[in-house]
């Protein structure tokens, strides 16, 4: 309802009537429109009236979840919306509609914008809708059912907007869509498209502002390196289409761009210096798993909000970044030490990638400095020293990802202040000392991974505390004495079949599986005794293994209930039978 809206205006009956009959053609168990009783239409749920004429201008039932069939059973006659010809704003977005987009839409000649994305709809003649539609602005169709090819579009001239992401849309880009000069956003990600994209196709575009061709790997971006597009872009996002071999150059002239997506773009070149400096609005880049070599400079002064090169060639040193909120530089050849770190306060950073590179040195013991900090990943380098007592301020911390280093010393006593940790994976350093019994406080803890390291006492009671614990491993170590018969206090494990949906959360958030990378994953476990690599799958994993130490006494009872256990490893100690 706006709020603009004149309290004198009244609801217009044949329109009301109109509303009803599309309501009468829906389920809504759930009652969303249940205020649609009165005979005010203008103040029904959805609905907007004209401040001044009381015609109805928009009708927004988005996010409705109501239930119908076909959506032609919405509209039950074919002059059902002729009384809403002053529509402007339709959005049945996510309404759970299927079927074809029924022709009473023709009758909407004042239509602006048209939102029927996430139904369930299939093919229909757009075209035929663009000869009454000319005055269409918006069209937005993605998350459906259509398939085939894209087709022609001039037929609505007044296009601003269009979303047709999401679908089954194959064969080429039509070069009709070069002919929408109002154009100023286009979406068809997510499709099957296929073919070469050409400087043609954006031969009347001066308008465009966003372009998003992303995820449609058979796309060929075939232009010219001389070539001066007419437009001014602001978003680009060609990710898992096919740009390279040499980093567009094109991308140069784009003064106002804020977000870059290049992610998967078979780019096999040397990074641009003027990369760097080509938008000061630039707030998004992504590069990452490509082949893309050279160094990065000092981006202390840039803009960059959220910035992956993970998964390329880049050496050198780790540059001064700005006040980001992801830093993402696993799997290239960064070398040095990462104290410049310390130099600035980031406040704003969540995120912290840098796996898999040549990093070596002390982890610096500034954390104080990245208060904001929920995710950190040193994995796979050289660091030596010990784990900094500073992460004690990392209050946010949900993962600690340090394996493959040569870390010695002690977990630090200041780890049982950071309780919203849920991964702990230390896996394949120099450690020392026994499990601290504060470990047990942790009550978040999804994954403990203290494998070969050199730890030696007893398995402490207080992890059985851990009741969320969804992989514990302890095997290649020292660990001697009884393991306690407390296990039938994991939940998670006892469990079969059961999906851990706060897995699926700090999988996202913390474990390198942003943006669908295929390089990105997790760590390796032993199963069925060797050593086995698990990416996306990690979830699913539920896994103890307390192999290769020296353990002795019965094996506890307790392991028995926990039924939704995949492997269990005891392998290799002095154990005996339950």
């Amino acid at each position: 309802m706006s709020e603009e809206r004149d309290a004198k205006v009244r609801c217009i009956e044949s329109e009301r009537e109109a509303l009803l009959s599309f309501k009468n053609g829906t389920i809504d168990e759930d009652g969303f429109l249940s205020s649609w009783r009165s005979n005010e239409c203008c103040e029904w749920d959805g609905v907007e009236c004209s401040n001044t004429t009381g015609h109805v201008i928009a009708l927004k039932c988005h996010n409705f979840g109501l239930q119908v069939g076909m959506i032609s059973e919405a509209f039950q006659s074919r002059n059902s919306l002729d009384p809403l010809k002053q529509l402007q704003h339709l959005s049945l977005h996510d309404s759970n509609f299927s079927g074809v987009v029924p022709p009473q839409f023709g009758n909407l000649t004042n239509l602006r914008s048209l939102d029927l994305s996430f139904n369930s709809l299939t093919p229909m003649s757009l075209s035929i809708l663009g000869f009454v539609l000319e005055s269409l602005q918006i069209l937005t169709l993605s998350g459906n059912q259509f398939n085939g090819s894209i087709p022609d579009l001039r037929p609505f001239p007044s296009l601003t907007h269009l979303d047709l992401s999401g679908n089954n849309f194959t064969g080429p880009v039509p070069l009709s869509l070069g002919q929408l000069s109002e154009l100023q956003n286009l979406d068809l990600s997510f499709n099957s498209l296929e073919g070469l994209v050409s400087e043609s196709h954006f031969i009347k575009l001066d308008k465009l502002k966003s372009l998003d061709l992303s995820y449609n790997p058979l796309l060929n971006l075939d232009i010219a390196p001389d070539w001066s597009p007419p437009f001014q872009l602001s978003i680009i996002s060609l990710a898992e289409c096919d740009v390279g071999p040499y980093f567009p150059k094109w991308i140069r002239s784009q003064r106002n761009l804020s977000s870059l997506d290049l992610t998967s773009a078979n780019i096999r070149d040397e990074v641009p210096i003027w990369l760097w400096n080509t938008s000061s609005l630039l707030n998004v880049l992504s590069l990452s798993d490509n082949q893309i070599s050279g160094t990065i400079p000092n981006l202390s002064s840039t803009s960059i909000m959220f910035m992956d090169v993970s998964y390329n060639q880049f050496s050198g040193p780790i540059p001064l970044f700005p006040a980001t909120t992801y830093e993402i530089m696993s799997g290239n050849m960064f070398s040095g030490s990462i104290s410049s770190i310390c130099e600035t306060h980031h406040d704003q950073l969540e995120t912290l990638r840098l796996s898999n590179n040549l990093l070596e040195g002390q982890v610096p013991n500034c954390w104080e400095k990245m208060p904001g900090l929920n995710s950190i990943n040193l994995a796979n380098n050289k660091f030596t020293g010990e784990i900094p007592a500073s992460l004690v301020e990392l209050r946010n911390l949900g993962a600690l990802q340090m394996h493959g280093n040569n870390l010695s010393g002690e977990l630090p006593y200041s780890l049982r202040h950071c309780q919203a940790l849920r991964i702990i994976d230390v896996e394949g350093n120099k450690l020392t000392g026994e499990i601290p019994t504060w470990i047990g406080q942790l009550h978040s803890m999804l994954i403990l991974n203290l494998r070969g390291n050199k730890l030696h006492g007893s398995i402490p009671s207080q992890i059985c505390n851990l009741t969320n614990i969804q992989i514990l491993d302890l095997s290649i170590n020292n660990f001697s004495s009884i393991i306690p018969d407390c296990f039938n206090n994991f939940t998670v494990l006892s469990r079969k079949y059961i999906q851990n949906l706060e897995f699926d959360e700090i999988l996202f958030v913390s474990l390198d599986l942003m943006n669908g990378n295929k390089h990105n994953g997790y760590s390796s476990f032993q199963w069925k005794g060797k050593e086995s690599d698990y990416w996306n799958n990690v979830k699913w994993l539920k896994l103890i293994d307390f192999s290769s130490n020296r353990l002795t006494g019965n094996i506890p009872k307790s392991f028995s209930t926990m039924r939704g256990l995949i492997s269990l490893n005891l392998s290799r100690n002095s154990l005996t039978d339950i």
